[in-house]
């Protein structure tokens, strides 16, 4: 068991967004030249262990995993269970487990490891485990796929509401098609229904959307939706950190989300470099993100709720793309969501990365961690690195009390002495 030296109270902001409860812990080995302390975020260890032991025993249990670097915690879980329950089988599955599966299968712990969408094979497990027939074949339809427990809750101020899995864009950097499959979508009743129950019933007010791509064929889903929650005049608040299309932005949709109570809006940029641009689909083009911005704040939108998200770290990439890039986005008026890259097996990134020498092929996942600077890069070093991080927090800070970040000093400082370090 891992000890903690101090403990951080969890701050909540009203929203269901702040701060998670966090333990500081001993920092892994292979983290150990990283200037940073290393943590331990969610319910304390040993709070999960008393839960635990008023459980009764159960015929299998399935943990899910988070991002790939994240797996300590998830070795932990497996560990806990394990000391409580040790002959009943522990099935892994979710993120880290799908991309990272031989690691997995190796240092979990767990029975057994599966990737990918997981309502089907999971469901076959349970089957041959207690001896059930089940149709899995039917949870192939969203629409069948049972809504999270949120019920179980005992208090419950925000949800994460996922209206598709999967994504029709192939971003080079994003692993959507690995982890979720072909793309689904739910019926938009079904969703409305899920956030008038939520909102009733659980008094959920903040709701998240975490699509991957939320306005794919808007007319057809987000469109109907924002007008039934209009219509119903149900008093709740929107907010996209998953990061929108700005393409798909027109007149009448930046009108419904303001009147349906989106509340922060987040953007996918990318990057201003047209290379960059062309490499990842020219999905987004600075004149698209002027034009939703533009919208977007015709429709009653401020800058204080506006962000437009910014990749760092990408393989190849030096500092002064992401800085024209933070420059161009400051100047519309909006803040500047500086999206650090995680390398993911698999994807066209992952393999660039590996063939330039910036990663190892076989890194071990805690390496993967964007907060970390993961790629080795020549034109941009980890003082950099945070030298831009703490840049755009400066320059959003600036712009949500109302003035020009461009004009300010402090900004202008900032900028030049990133500059000066990377030549």
């Amino acid at each position: 068991m891992l000890s903690f030296q101090r403990l951080s109270p969890a701050k909540d902001r009203g929203d269901g967004t702040g701060h998670f409860y966090k333990e500081f812990i001993i920092k892994p080995t292979i983290l150990q030249s990283v200037p940073r302390r290393y943590g331990r975020y969610g319910i304390p260890y040993s709070l999960v262990q008393k839960e635990l032991n008023t459980f009764p025993m159960p015929d299998m249990i399935f943990v899910t995993s988070g991002m790939t670097y994240w797996y300590p915690g998830v070795f932990e879980m497996i560990s806990l269970i394990k000391q409580r329950f040790p002959n009943v089988p522990v099935i892994l599955g979710g993120i880290y487990a799908s991309l990272f599966p031989e690691h997995a299968r190796k240092k979990s712990g767990a029975d057994e490891v599966v990737c990918g969408a997981g309502e089907q094979a999971c469901l076959h497990i349970a089957d041959e485990i207690t001896g059930n027939r089940s149709d899995a074949h039917r949870y192939r339809e969203m629409d069948n796929i049972p809504a999270p427990a949120y019920d179980l809750y005992p208090r419950l101020d925000s949800v994460a509401l996922l209206t598709s899995h999967g994504c029709p864009y192939r971003c080079p950097f994003c692993a959507s098609r690995m982890l979720s499959g072909e793309y689904r979508r739910r019926p938009y009743s079904r969703v409305i229904e899920e956030i008038e129950w939520l909102h009733n019933n659980q008094g959920v007010r903040h709701f998240a959307f975490y699509d991957d791509a939320v306005l794919y064929r808007k007319d057809e889903h987000m469109v109907p939706i924002l007008e039934e929650i209009i219509a119903r005049d149900m008093g709740v608040c929107f907010h996209t950190p998953n990061g929108i299309q700005p393409r798909e932005i027109d007149e009448r949709l930046a009108r419904l989300m303001y009147e349906s109570g989106f509340k922060t809006v987040r953007l996918s940029y990318e990057s201003k470099s047209r290379e960059r641009q062309e490499r990842m689909g020219l999905k987004v083009r600075g004149d698209d993100l002027i034009r939703a911005v533009g919208l977007l704040k015709e429709a009653g939108f401020d800058s204080r709720q506006l962000g437009s998200y910014v990749l760092m770290g990408l393989p190849g990439q030096d500092a002064g793309e992401v800085l024209e890039s933070m420059v161009f986005v400051l100047s519309l008026g909006v803040q500047v969501n500086l999206a650090s890259f995680s390398p993911i097996p698999g994807t066209p990134c992952w393999q660039e990365a590996v063939a330039s020498g910036s990663l190892d092929a076989d890194a071990d996942p805690l390496l993967t961690n964007n907060s970390i600077y993961p790629l080795k890069n020549e034109s941009m070093d980890y003082n950099t690195f945070v030298s831009l991080g703490t840049l755009a927090a400066t320059a959003n800070r600036i712009l949500k009390g109302g003035d020009d970040p461009l004009r300010h000093e402090t900004v202008k400082t900032q900028m030049k002495r990133i500059m000066e370090r990377v030549g």
